[in-house]
């Protein structure tokens, strides 16, 4: 098929918090498409763009930066793959748990550990055994 259309996302970023609070970014993405583009279709383009990141962003987030993926020394390819399966588990557990938190804001990755951590990684088990 090949490229029919290219797409300029104009994406502005606003830091409410960390070391960059108050700073604002401006970043300009292009698209390569196989679909043919016609005004009519942007907003449902740009809706699955977005869809796309979401899932990109919220899991790589959990997998970069409380997982550690990227930081694992692992060179043994079913070492890398057990684990991968293993950590995209335990966020889909997370994710199942996060549910029936009342507070979802003292509902991270951190706060899911801690909890399976209380009486032996019981709650952990139980979680294990009513997702499989």
């Amino acid at each position: 098929m090949g490229a029919r259309s290219v797409i300029e996302i104009t994406r502005e970023v606003h830091y409410l918090s960390g070391k960059k609070k108050g700073h604002r970014t401006k970043e300009v993405l292009y698209y390569v498409s196989s679909h043919k583009m016609v005004q009519q279709r942007a907003g449902e383009m740009l809706n699955l763009l977005r869809k796309y990141w979401d899932i990109e962003g919220l899991l790589h987030q959990s997998l970069d930066v409380t997982a550690r993926e990227d930081g694992s020394r692992v060179k043994n390819r079913n070492s890398l793959l057990i684990l991968g399966i293993t950590r995209r588990s335990v966020i889909g557990i997370k994710e199942d748990w996060k549910k029936s938190r009342e507070n979802k804001r003292q509902s991270t990755m951190a706060d899911f550990y801690d909890a399976m951590s209380k009486n032996n990684h019981q709650q952990a088990f139980g979680l294990f055994r009513r997702t499989f």
